[in-house]
């Protein structure tokens, strides 16, 4: 072979490896971003932002029906102009919609697709933004919920906290300027975890059990029994791609829970001390083993869920502190055989309570 031939055959080989390297790594980045979660979920970083719109008439809405109000979000970059973004504003919700629950309603932010391209709400459209009902710290706590479900499972809502001026155009002056939170939209939540968002009817026993088991015991430790699957209540579920995962749901609204305690929660004029327990298990009756397998993922998330509890510095140090031990509370419920059995035996649910015959040779039954 010829010194020429030599070169150019070299040559090809050359380009054909950097061809192949670089489909490699186009695929490779492909395959890695597609179940990140968008760019404004991606950072914990909170940003500073001011929500303008006609915040008179979005109050006089919320006892009617819902309707759209354009407004203007503009957003602080550090260090740069600010980017100003024309949105639509709605309120939304049921509990917090209501002015005699909550002074200010939570509400669906709309954006428009060109102008958010390349920004941090690059690819959003419609994003649930949580706002202060009453008490600030109530969002900061329900956020700090949202990121330790986060730690539980990737099937669960990314979150985003931001400090907001709202402002009302109608009357040209400032409301106020305190903690909220945007949530991820569920469909973004399936396309990460290869499923897709579904609306049916369905009983527990439909649902994938290692997600489920995952969720029950999750809201048992946040003292949350704000949640239903037959009627969708504060789940969304979703079809997993893979047929071995099956239908799987994916919780959200931990306001109620006993971790959060808001006072809206409570019914007027009765004393703390003589409140329920919020402490419930709403799941199904397991094995020892079925269960022991679930429990022992949450212990070793124990000191994961402490120390996230402990770096949210907006709470002050004395609200930490008292998070911690309901959750070490819960803990040593589940730890403890005999309030394991009281708390779980006693109240979780067959196939009877959901007019279900029983099945043969089913794993699912009473705990001894």
């Amino acid at each position: 072979m010829s010194t020429q031939v030599k070169t150019i055959y070299s040559s090809k080989k050359e380009h054909l490896t950097i061809l192949f390297f670089t489909l490699f790594l186009l695929l490779w980045t492909v395959t890695v971003f597609a179940n990140e979660p968008d760019s404004l979920f991606r950072s914990e970083e909170i940003i500073n932002l001011e929500l303008r719109s006609d915040f008179t008439a979005i109050e006089k809405s919320r006892t009617g029906d819902a309707e759209y109000f354009d407004g203007e979000l503009i957003y602080d970059i550090p260090g740069g102009e600010p980017e100003i973004f024309s949105v639509k504003v709605m309120v939304r919700g049921h509990f917090r919609r209501d002015p005699a629950i909550c002074s200010f309603p939570p509400l669906l932010v709309n954006f428009k697709g060109k102008e958010v391209k390349n920004t941090i709400f690059d690819n959003q459209n419609k994003l649930k933004l949580v706002t202060p009902c009453q008490n600030e710290e109530d969002v900061v706590e329900e956020y700090m919920i949202y990121k330790m479900y986060n730690q539980v499972t990737d099937l669960s809502m990314k979150v985003r906290l931001a400090k907001i001026l709202y402002y009302d155009t109608s009357s040209g002056r400032k409301l106020f300027e305190k903690y909220s939170f945007f949530i991820e939209d569920k469909d973004k939540v399936a396309k990460r975890n290869d499923a897709i968002a579904k609306d049916r009817f369905l009983t527990p026993f439909d649902l994938n059990q290692d997600n489920f088991k995952k969720i029950a015991l999750f809201e048992y430790l946040i003292g949350n029994k704000d949640w239903y699957v037959t009627s969708r209540k504060n789940l969304e579920i979703m079809q997993s791609e893979d047929p071995s995962i099956g239908l799987i749901a994916v919780p959200y609204d931990f306001d109620l829970s006993g971790l959060v305690d808001p006072d809206y929660s409570k019914p007027e004029g009765v004393p703390d001390y003589a409140l329920a327990d919020k402490r419930v298990y709403k799941g199904l009756c397991y094995t020892d083993d079925e269960l022991k397998v679930t429990f022992d993922y949450f212990r070793k998330l124990k000191p994961v869920f402490e120390s996230l509890i402990n770096s949210q510095e907006l709470l002050p140090k004395y609200d930490r502190k008292q998070i911690i031990k309901y959750i070490d509370n819960s803990y040593s419920i589940i730890e403890n055989e005999h309030s394991f059995k009281k708390e779980f035996a006693n109240s979780c649910q067959s196939r009877k309570d959901y007019n279900l015959a029983e099945l043969q040779n089913s794993t699912i039954s009473q705990v001894n």
